[in-house]
């Protein structure tokens, strides 16, 4: 009797999750390459001192923009969802969260909504090293469009990512 191949669903196994979590290192890796060839050093402290900006070309040019606002929502949502386990509801869970929390940060720079919010931080972030620049963050940011919509694709792209790693074929006879 030939093998029939049939869906295999909620493979939550090992090679999913590496998966997950190795393409989300990967492509954090790329969005922080972004801040050593292409921004100045001052927008990002821990590397300015592998900043190569000043001597260097732009490498990523205009995509340069978004790509790391696609990259941490990419990343992040693929690390989260393998952390959480893998399957369909982790990788939904953790796509929308981090879609939520970088578009929060993204129109939070926004300056109308920037000053409001700056007064609603509280004191202490400023004892926390990831949010003690929150403040700074929001006042000093850029809001743009570009990504929002970057932020949007990159959760979204994530999703397919971890719908398609929990499913395969086997082989049933």
């Amino acid at each position: 009797m030939s093998a029939q191949r049939t869906p295999k669903r909620w493979c939550k196994g090992p090679t999913a999750l590496s998966t997950q979590a190795a393409l989300g290192a990967l492509v954090l890796a790329v969005g922080v390459l972004v801040y050593v060839f292409d921004r100045p050093a001052e927008q990002l402290a821990f590397l300015s001192a592998f900043n190569f900006a000043a001597v260097t070309p732009a490498v990523f040019g205009v995509v340069g923009g978004s790509l790391p606002t696609f990259a941490h929502t990419f990343a992040f949502s693929l690390l989260t969802a393998a952390w959480l386990g893998g399957g369909k509801r982790a990788g939904l869970w953790a796509c929308l969260t981090w879609f939520g929390i970088d578009s929060v940060f993204e129109i939070g720079q926004q300056p109308q909504i920037a000053v409001n919010l700056v007064e609603i931080v509280p004191g202490w972030f400023e004892y926390l090293p990831l949010l003690a620049q929150a403040d700074s963050y929001f006042l000093s940011g850029t809001f743009d469009t570009w990504d929002l919509i970057s932020i949007a694709l990159g959760a979204f792209a994530a999703y397919l990512i971890t719908a398609r790693t929990i499913t395969g074929y086997r082989n049933h006879e």
